[in-house]
């Protein structure tokens, strides 16, 4: 019975609701201000009275006189058309139809009905104006309307209320005097206490804004002091959803946090039935982007109130199934980063209060977890730079113990392989040369290691220059044959006979091929071929095949791997060659592959993208040309035992290997550090320096420059010797003035030639500086430091030419030398010693004196010479006539 009496009821409120949304609200929205909310509404009730009092003139008039019933028709179709309009938006539109029709609609009524029964019906209009505009911003509208009201009373007036008058009893007409007073006076009034109605909803809003504010402003202060502190994500979150139940009266709160990667929203912190002990979630779960209640909350990044979870296919069930809830996005920087969602058990729990105050929490969650990960990822980020720093100075300290463990391994090692040449020269045993191929293994192996830890520091650099790669190919192939010999193993090399020029570095293909080759020489069968093919078609490709055990699949993988060694036979050995090997291509941009099948051999793949070049594009390094190795000696150049070398080294066993080396030859002298070794050229000039690199206190480069920054030992070839085999420790010898630059180990014989080649071109400089002794001091283009030391002679001896007590004393006391140092500086330089200078310099201004027309004596007075007959003397062993003779052929 009761359900039977409750279905009228909810009928009824389901048409009052479906009539108040589509008429009264019509074109109302949520996010409107109360102000144009209210003028909506009070059109939409305008127009509704409007057409509800057409209804009864409709029947009235059809009754009286057909047309005028028509028009009261047509005048409630375009009263419900203004509600159309501003169902549709058209508000503007919609208010000014009312007020036309309405005007002219009474109008026509008061015209029809006669003054006495309608006259009143005017008051209505201006009822509504003033109801409906009156607002500060709006009084034009209001004037234009209470012209419009004025105009149709004019209008009345002048036509005495009988336009479309028609006939009634004084009955009738006493009729409508009360029917449309009470028309006027009920639509006034409806519109009045709709109006207050308003202004009541709207100050129940206000008030509820207000304590909605407040409750805001304690959340806010409750909440920063709460978090206060708390510097990491976890303790935010946990203390964020704690709060939210205490504060907000809910069973539960769940935070989440998104995995941008994974796209998931995975629970970090709850409270409720979901947390059974502190920072503990029960099974926690994660929800991807889009799915469910919470996964919808984020991918929209709108908040969602969900009455009843029992009918929204949205829910997903957790721990146990609740009736609403309620989620809230987590938005930092226009992105969300988690959201905060609460369930219940009882239906329409949550409110917007819940919702204003959870937004104003989740925001302030937000920027407080943003920050933290900003702090957090700060963190970290200094962590690795700090890490990165440890690295890179693990990777240099272990770099620099590589070059210093490769020179004390170096320097041993040519002390071995210089006696094991000596012997070789002398004794044609097999044991020397078995020694000799394990020193130069040995070698292999250091510069190996030494490639290896430059690639891991990042400072192998490639030096890629125009070359015929084809013939290089041919060149490096033939450098195996010694190595097939024995084993009767045929080199092969498919490696087209035209030239082609590509960019490459000869240096690291040099040492691919070499590791390629010698493994596949060392692991093939005997009486079997090892064979090279190389081709080019937008890179370079080169096959290196072996007849040997071939290598399991299983092992191909870890080939390259440093240090791999397998079971097998094929991989034995350090592990490093084909590991470097891997490098090198790599770092060409090339790759490197294996194709093998046991018992049959294996093909290594190597594909280089190297860039075509040019012969035209090839330019002779300098630092090649200075230290190039020439056999080429002027065997009629003296190059005996008056050439004086000085040696520089610190290790004596080595030291007394250079001194056996060289003392057939030269006279030497030997130091054991770089600033004894300055200290001795400033002393004796010698002709030639060799000199270590690696020394204590001071080394190789610092000797070097310092000597040649010296105008006195500036002209004294100097020799490197040093383990250090890169380019950029070669190029920082040859900067610092180093005449040439010897790689450990070296041969004896290649030494000799290198420091003859050397005291050959300083034979050629000493006659170039021969030849300046004619010129004047100004005319001496300066070019060299020793240039600048002749120019300083010459301009001295030329400002004391007139004075015969002028010396080689006094000379070397301008100078600030002593009377031996210049003695061997000048004679280094020129090949003539103090007083031969000085006196060849007086002959050479006699000379042009003579030739300006003064004459013998005053020549000779005049460049210093007291005796006249000793003037004649040198002047003609110095010019082959004498004095009168030479003015005599001048004439």
């Amino acid at each position: 019975m009761a359900v039977r009496e409750m279905l009228p009821q909810k009928k009824l409120y389901l048409i009052v609701k479906f009539l108040r949304i589509n008429l009264i609200d019509a074109g109302v929205s949520p996010e409107m201000t109360f102000d144009k909310s209210r003028r909506f509404r009070l059109v939409n009730i305008s127009s509704l009275l409007a057409a509800g009092t057409t209804l009864p003139y409709i029947l009235i008039f059809f009754q009286k006189e057909a047309f005028l019933g028509i028009v009261a028709l047509l005048f409630f179709l375009s009263f419900c058309s203004c509600l159309l309009l501003i169902k549709f938006g058209q508000y503007r539109k919609s208010r000014i139809l009312l007020y036309v029709l309405s005007c002219a609609y009474l109008f026509i009524i008061s015209s029809s009905l006669g003054r006495d029964a309608s006259h009143h019906l005017m008051l209505i209009p201006v009822l509504l104006s003033i109801v409906l505009v009156f607002d500060f911003e709006e009084k034009l509208e209001l004037i234009s309307l209470i012209g419009l009201v004025l105009f149709t009373f004019i209008i009345l007036e002048v036509t005495d209320f009988s336009l479309f008058s028609i006939s009634l009893t004084t009955q009738e007409s006493r009729l409508f005097y009360y029917g449309s007073l009470s028309v006027a006076v009920l639509g006034s009034t409806t519109i009045g206490i709709f109006y207050f109605y308003l202004f009541g909803q709207q100050l129940e809003k206000n008030l509820e804004m207000i304590k909605t504010s407040k409750e805001i402003e304690h959340t806010i202060n409750y909440f920063s002091s709460s978090l206060y502190g708390k510097n990491t994500v976890d303790e935010i979150l946990w203390d964020v959803a704690k709060n939210c139940i205490g504060r907000l009266g809910f069973i539960d709160c769940v935070i989440y946090l998104l995995d941008e990667d994974k796209q998931l929203l995975i629970q970090k912190a709850a409270f409720g039935n979901k947390n059974p002990n502190a920072f503990e979630i029960y099974k926690p779960m994660d929800i991807a982007l889009g799915d469910g209640i919470v996964g919808r909350v984020a991918e929209t990044q709108n908040a969602i109130i969900v009455e009843n979870t029992s009918i929204d296919k949205r829910y997903i069930a957790d721990d146990q199934r609740r009736l609403s809830e309620l989620a809230v996005p987590l938005i930092y920087n226009k992105k969300v980063i988690g959201v905060i969602d609460s369930e219940h058990p009882e239906k329409n729990f949550f409110t917007e209060r819940h919702l204003n105050v959870l937004k104003t929490i989740s925001s302030l969650c937000a920027n407080k977890v943003a920050k933290a990960m900003a702090d957090q990822e700060r963190g970290q980020a200094i962590k690795i730079k700090i890490e990165a720093d440890r690295i890179k100075a693990f990777d240099q300290l272990k770099s620099k113990l590589f070059a210093n463990v490769s020179h004390e391994l170096r320097t041993p090692l040519t002390l071995i392989m210089g006696t094991i040449d000596k012997h070789i020269r002398s004794n044609a045993s097999d044991d020397w040369q078995v020694l000799r191929r394990h020193t130069d293994r040995l070698l292999r192996l250091i510069n190996q290691l030494l490639d290896l830890s430059k690639i891991e520091a990042s400072e192998y650099k490639l030096q890629k220059e125009p070359g015929d790669v084809m013939k290089f190919l041919r060149v490096t192939l033939s450098l195996f044959s010694s190595l097939t010999y024995n084993r009767k193993i045929t080199l092969s090399g498919t490696i087209p006979d035209d030239s082609l020029w590509l960019k490459f570095d000869s240096d690291a293909l040099e040492k691919v091929l070499f590791n390629l080759l010698s493994n596949a020489i060392k692991f093939t069968s005997d009486n079997s071929t090892v064979e090279l093919t190389a081709s080019y078609e937008n890179e370079l490709v080169l096959k290196i095949s072996d007849q040997g055990p071939g290598i399991p699949s299983s092992e191909i993988d870890k080939i390259f791997d440093r240090y791999y060694q397998a079971n097998q036979q094929r991989t034995s050995g350090t592990g490093i060659g084909l590991s470097l090997t891997k490098e090198l291509v790599e770092l060409h941009d090339g790759t490197i592959s294996i194709e093998s099948e046991l018992g049959k051999g294996s093909t290594f793949i190597v594909s280089l993208p190297l860039e075509k070049a040019h012969p035209e594009q090839v330019e002779v390094n300098p630092s090649e040309k200075i230290g190039s190795v020439s056999s080429e000696i002027d065997s009629n150049t003296n190059q005996g035992k008056n050439n004086l070398v000085l040696v520089v080294e610190d290790n004596q066993e080595l030291a007394n290997h250079i001194l056996g080396i060289l003392q057939s030859d030269f006279e030497l002298i030997q130091v054991p550090d770089g600033v004894k070794g300055i200290e001795i050229a400033q002393q004796r000039l010698p002709d030639l320096i060799v000199s270590d690199v690696m020394m204590q206190h001071a080394d190789g480069f610092e000797l070097c420059q310092t000597l040649k920054e010296n105008e006195l030992t500036s002209h004294i070839p100097i020799v490197l010797l040093t383990a250090k085999a890169d380019e950029a420790d070669k190029l920082h010898g040859l900067h610092s003035g180093a005449d040439d630059y010897i790689i450990k180990p070296f041969s004896g014989e290649e030494l000799k030639v290198r420091i003859k080649n050397l005291l050959k071109l300083r034979k050629k400089l000493k006659d170039k500086f021969s030849q300046i002794i004619s010129l004047d001091s100004n005319d001496i283009v300066i070019t060299s430091v020793d240039e600048i030391f002749i120019k300083r002679i010459i301009s001295t001896i030329e400002s004391n030419m007139h004075n015969e007590e002028f010396n080689v004393e006094e000379l070397c006391i301008q100078m600030g030398i002593s009377r031996m140092q210049m003695h061997r500086k000048l004679t280094a330089l020129t090949g003539k010693s103090t007083s031969a200078f000085i006196r060849k310099l007086r002959l050479q201004r006699a000379s042009k004196l003579l030739e300006s027309g003064e004459t013998s004596s005053q020549a000779a007075y005049a460049v210093g010479f007291n005796s006249l007959s000793y003037f004649t003397k040198m002047f003609k062993a110095e010019f082959g006539s004498a004095p009168s003779e030479f003015m005599a052929k001048q004439l």
